[in-house]
């Protein structure tokens, strides 16, 4: 793994939840001891934290926000291939020989782009590298799940790129190389609004085709019930919202 993907990585932890809601409440318990007041307001203010992102209610308010920037695919225009974007990986699976397989997450992102590709014919790019150190690149082995798992095939590997970054840049080069400019891009409803910040800077004419849609479930009672997967949804939106805000933070340092 390297450095910057690890630094990346220990960020996000301290800066998310489950971890900083937590350091919210030791803090005011430190705090209590010179101001009983403002200790417990801290306090109180982390386990509140804590409680509301783990209900699917106040999960869904940090993911609003991005998932209504990009609004369900209508039409591929002109485009001329699609791309669909990493998400991890599952480490040698057992079901599948002890083969890596792809993230429950990086499978829909697949599903969907197989679904497209059925649909317009246009031809494929996966993008992802090894950004945990495995030897394996994540599009190599989303090239695997898309043949075995949907009977559709990939014209084009990219499997240098650790970040989003990358994804967008290598893709672009290789793309540009055969004269493709107008693509259509593949992930989720969440990380849409970053992935379409980075690739529209390379030069290439993006059309957003997300998946996953979170805010258009039907309410239910439970929605006000904390859970730990509604914890982790808002953890994912929070981390795309900060990435938002770095990249911007970066370009305004840069002009």
């Amino acid at each position: 793994m390297s450095l910057p993907v690890l630094l990346s990585a220990m960020a996000s932890s301290l800066l998310l939840p489950p971890v900083s809601p937590l350091l919210l409440y030791l803090a005011g318990r430190w705090l209590r001891r010179r101001a009983p007041r403002s200790g417990l307001a801290l306090m109180l203010l982390g386990m509140m934290i804590l409680l509301v992102l783990s209900t699917r209610v106040g999960a869904l308010w940090t993911v609003r926000p991005l998932e209504d920037q990009y609004p369900p695919l209508t039409s591929p225009g002109d485009a001329q291939a699609i791309v669909i974007l990493g998400s991890g990986r599952v480490d040698r699976a057992p079901e599948y020989g002890g083969s890596d397989d792809a993230t429950a997450l990086g499978m829909k992102r697949l599903q969907y782009g197989a679904y497209l590709a059925r649909q317009t014919g246009l031809p494929i790019l996966v993008t992802g590298g090894s950004p945990d150190g495995s030897p394996e690149s994540e599009a190599a082995l989303m090239t695997r799940d898309l043949q075995r798992d949907f009977g559709v095939a990939v014209r084009w590997q990219e499997q240098q790129a650790d970040t989003t970054a990358q994804n967008a840049s290598h893709s672009a080069a290789m793309l540009k190389a055969d004269g493709i400019t107008r693509i259509l891009l593949v992930t989720d409803s969440i990380h849409m609004p970053r992935a379409m910040r980075v690739f529209t800077q390379t030069g290439l004419q993006v059309r957003a085709a997300p998946t996953l849609f979170h805010g258009r479930s039907r309410p239910r009672p439970t929605d006000y019930l904390p859970r730990a997967s509604n914890l982790e949804l808002a953890s994912y939106a929070l981390r795309e919202r900060i990435g938002l805000w770095w990249y911007r933070f970066r370009s305004a340092l840069e002009q």
